[in-house]
């Protein structure tokens, strides 16, 4: 039982991992590059959305963030993911 947990928390750690370099990378890719056509963003959405779209969700229901120019959700949506690759191993 011990190693089905373990093999499932190093699943979602990897994940995780995945969706927190995707998320930078979405974040960086506008600054340098046309992002309008390219596939390589495209699939950074596809990979990032399911962690933003909430987050995005909850600052626009709570007013945060609404006047400010930057879409904050990215840097919450990263720390969360964050937060729980910290909690991971307790859990």
């Amino acid at each position: 039982m011990e190693t089905v947990l373990f093999i499932i928390a190093k699943t979602i750690s990897i994940i995780l991992d995945i969706a927190y370099f995707g998320i930078l990378a979405r974040m960086l890719m506008p600054l340098f590059m046309d992002v309008e056509e390219s596939k390589l963003y495209a699939i950074a959405v596809a990979v990032t959305e399911p962690f933003v779209a909430p987050v995005r969700f909850v600052m626009y229901k709570l007013n945060i963030g609404q006047s400010s120019p930057v879409d904050w959700s990215f840097f919450v949506a990263s720390l969360v993911i964050y937060l729980l690759q910290i909690l991971l191993p307790a859990i």
